[in-house]
């Protein structure tokens, strides 16, 4: 994920990302592929692992407090290189 996948380039460090359900910052510039994220020293983390930028635990109106842009923008700056997965949740 990056810039070139519509994420925002000037993202400020220490906004969140999910990977495994834990909240680890973003650090350094978000550039066109990649984002580089603080793990830990002790992460039991692998590569392939799932990372959620904004949703179930991370809304993204939190990342929009973390970047100035609104929640519908950064929705919809999303290109066909992300993966996109829509869940139904019903409330009723």
């Amino acid at each position: 994920m990056g810039y070139g996948d519509g994420y925002p380039r000037n993202i400020p460090e220490n906004t969140p990302v999910l990977i495994n359900g834990r909240r680890v910052p973003i650090v350094g510039r978000v550039s066109m592929d990649m984002i580089v994220v603080d793990l830990g020293a002790n992460c039991q983390d692998r590569a392939g692992d799932e990372v959620i930028f904004w949703g179930k635990g991370l809304p993204v109106e939190e990342i929009a407090k973390h970047t100035g842009i609104s929640s519908y923008e950064l929705l919809t700056r999303l290109t066909s290189r992300a993966q996109i997965h829509y869940i139904n949740d019903d409330i009723n």
